[in-house]
């Protein structure tokens, strides 16, 4: 397995982790709860890293108004006096160096690309994984990993998928096939695969040599 290197760069596997889940996510909002279960680490150690990046001005924090659904059936007059505040954090947009953290942040992080196949590997007899989507920074894609295999596993593979997203700081999208189904697809042009290999990704298995 190969090393961390944002994690022995900023000398924190867990900085590394939070600071994942605002890169790979620019437009999310989160509470400390979920920054603490996206980056795979303590509600302590969320909260320390959370800091660092505050003072460093990576990110921001505000307090947003939670309604519960028992305060909804209230009367407008006595909802002003029940309201209660949640502080979320989110990537700080004019962060003037958020363009390079970001795309520093997204080539370093391939090196955690072969913890992927060793995940998967026990899903099936993978014939094709592809990253696209939020790997390469593009969230606009259909899908973030792309997985054809013979004897599929879906429950394995979304129990793998589950625990990959706390070293990637974010949730994963994925399509499965098994390899006669992707076969068939590839060749009549889908339109899930056509939008996923028409743009940037990258291809970490091609056993049968397809793509």
């Amino acid at each position: 397995m190969k090393e961390d290197f944002l994690g022995l760069f900023v000398d924190s596997s867990a900085l590394a982790r939070v600071l994942r889940v605002f890169i790979f996510d620019q437009s999310g909002v989160f509470t400390m709860s979920q920054v603490s279960k996206r980056a795979g680490v303590s509600l302590a150690m969320a909260k320390l890293e959370i800091n660092v990046l505050t003072k460093l001005r990576v990110i921001k924090g505000r307090s947003i108004a939670i309604q519960s659904p028992d305060d909804a059936k209230k009367p407008k007059s006595s909802k002003k006096n029940t309201r209660k505040f949640e502080k979320v954090w989110f990537i700080d947009p004019d962060f003037k160096h958020l363009r390079a953290l970001s795309a520093f942040v997204h080539e370093v992080s391939p090196a955690q690309y072969d913890m992927v196949l060793n995940a998967l590997k026990r899903t099936g007899k993978l014939g094709i994984v592809v990253l696209s989507g939020n790997f390469l920074g593009d969230a606009s894609r259909p899908v973030d990993l792309l997985v054809a295999a013979e004897s599929l596993s879906e429950s394995r593979l979304d129990d793998a998928v589950r625990k990959l997203e706390p070293m990637f700081g974010r949730e994963i999208r994925y399509a499965a096939f098994s390899t006669p189904e992707f076969r068939y697809r590839l060749t009549i042009q889908d339109r899930l695969i056509r939008d996923t290999l028409d743009y940037p990704h990258t291809i970490l298995l091609d056993r049968g040599h397809l793509l």
